[in-house]
């Protein structure tokens, strides 16, 4: 499990060009979000793109690529070693992190880490963990600010961990606003995942499991507010359903397309 203030930089990047994009088409729609609903093609967007994000890790904490390993932030120092191979509790609750990438993209990440690593023998099997991580950063005409909660169980199934189950909540809220032309996104979800399996050695494909969602959010096109139901299918897709609508999400691009 990684905390990767760096996965953020990637993220900024695609951020940026959608800013120049703007820039060059001069796109600059303004309905009032407050009274105007975003469109359920919209919302489904949102959701599925918040959703791929935040399990790869893009807005801060853990990514479901990290698989079973310890944090490389667990630092021998403040873990508390049950043995030599890093079995035991590691806390840290006073992170500040700052991450500067030339003189436009800035990043700073605070909060804090519990770790609870599990170990069969000399070999760690899985862990426990609770992340609350708030990461507020900027670059030329946009700022962000990325809130993560994080309650995760996870626990090898094979030898070599290649095979893991993970399950529990996660608060993942994503606010994102281009100054110059006063637009802006702001989603904020939360998650319960349920029995997710996830295949390492197929780009941590999630085979199967389920999650409940809630997600609210606005852009200058509108707003919503949705519950529904996500079911994981492999092969990197995911079945978003609500208001008895049903979408297929692409996990690696975060795409929605109607079923």
């Amino acid at each position: 499990m990684k905390l990767n203030l760096r996965s953020i930089f990637p993220l900024l990047a695609g951020v940026a060009v959608l800013y120049s994009a703007c820039t060059k088409t001069g796109v600059n729609v303004k309905p009032d979000p407050s009274t105007v609903k975003a469109s359920d093609n919209v919302a489904s967007s949102a959701i599925a793109d918040n959703l791929a994000k935040s399990l790869a890790g893009s807005f801060g904490g853990a990514s479901v690529k990290d698989g079973v390993t310890p944090s490389t932030n667990a630092s021998s120092s403040k873990l508390k070693v049950q043995s030599t191979y890093n079995c035991g509790f590691y806390i840290d609750t006073s992170l500040n992190l700052v991450f500067n990438q030339g003189d436009t993209l800035k990043a700073t990440k605070t909060g804090g880490v519990k770790y609870y690593f599990v170990c069969d023998g000399n070999k760690t099997v899985g862990y426990d963990s609770v992340d609350s991580l708030n990461t507020v950063g900027s670059g030329p005409g946009f700022s962000y600010v990325y809130n993560i909660v994080q309650k995760y169980k996870v626990r090898g199934l094979n030898t070599n961990n290649s095979n893991f189950t993970m399950d529990g909540p996660m608060k993942a809220y994503a606010d994102n606003e281009y100054t110059k032309y006063k637009t802006f996104s702001k989603v904020h979800n939360t998650y319960v995942f349920t029995n997710l399996y996830v295949h390492a050695d197929d780009n941590f494909d999630i085979t199967s499991g389920t999650a409940t969602f809630r997600s609210e959010g606005k852009t200058n096109g509108g707003g919503w507010d949705y519950s529904g139901t996500i079911v994981f299918l492999g092969n990197h897709k995911a079945k978003l359903t609500f208001l008895n609508k049903i979408f297929l999400i692409d996990l690696i691009t975060g795409t929605a397309t109607p079923a």
